[in-house]
């Protein structure tokens, strides 16, 4: 079965926006977040609102190359939050992700990539904010897929790897609420994703989990624990991301 992947992604954003904004008024701002020990609630939104800034710049210049990443914010009220994810939309809808856009990541130079950025971004902070008032639901199986795709079509061949490992082998992320594997060969510190492993090859680790377990663990929110783990769990580690 192909995994599945978001079909509209604005209304994904919009969604995981305003669940994230139901619980962040400003009483909240200074609340530290669990899953992510050195920020506050503002901190999550300042990085939010920088990510939306960087977005919208990059789309408006229509493929022109190298958009410096915008200087840190800081957010005291939430409705600064409200500013910065309505100029955004505004962005992303007037450019489909088909346009052409710059991108830091080797990938295709296209709007699509910031339709994904943002949406995963926003999702995950929005899992992390709900973790500072003690009431987390689920990323979506379809969202959560992307944001594993995310990792290693994007973030790990840019090099933003969290931990390296010695260890070889092949790598196997089971989202059973998907019907969804990524098959991963570690060898000589590199990482590449396979679309058809040599059924030959015996697999050196598994986690099998939903699809928001895996992508939590990647991003680097729960342990790799929380999924089945079958394995050399080093070699887990060594794909985290965030």
């Amino acid at each position: 079965m192909s995994k599945p992947r978001i079909t509209d992604y604005l209304t994904e954003l919009k969604k995981e926006a305003g669940g994230l904004r139901e619980i962040t008024g400003p009483e909240v701002l200074p609340r530290l977040v669990p899953s992510r020990p050195e920020a506050t609630v503002a901190g999550i939104l300042a990085e939010l609102v920088r990510l939306y800034r960087w977005a919208a710049d990059a789309l408006e210049a229509d493929g022109a190359p190298d958009i410096p990443e915008p200087p840190a914010v800081r957010v005291e009220h939430p409705e600064e939050f409200d500013e910065a994810l309505g100029a955004v939309v505004d962005a992303l809808e007037s450019h489909p992700p088909e346009a052409p856009a710059w991108t830091w990541a080797p990938v295709e130079w296209r709007s699509e990539f910031w339709h994904r950025r943002t949406v995963v971004a926003t999702g995950l902070s929005r899992w992390d904010v709900q973790m500072a008032v003690g009431a987390t639901a689920p990323i979506p199986a379809a969202l959560a897929t992307d944001a594993i795709s995310e990792v290693f079509e994007a973030h790990i061949p840019a090099g933003h790897r969290r931990g390296e490992s010695d260890h070889g082998g092949l790598v196997q992320l089971f989202a059973q609420d998907a019907d969804a594997s990524w098959f991963v060969r570690l060898r000589d510190g590199n990482i590449a994703l396979l679309d058809h492993p040599d059924p030959r090859t015996e697999l050196q680790a598994r986690a099998a989990g939903s699809a928001s377990d895996i992508a939590l663990a990647l991003w680097g929110r729960l342990p790799f624990g929380i999924c089945d783990v079958v394995g050399d769990e080093v070699l887990l580690q060594a794909l985290r991301v965030e």
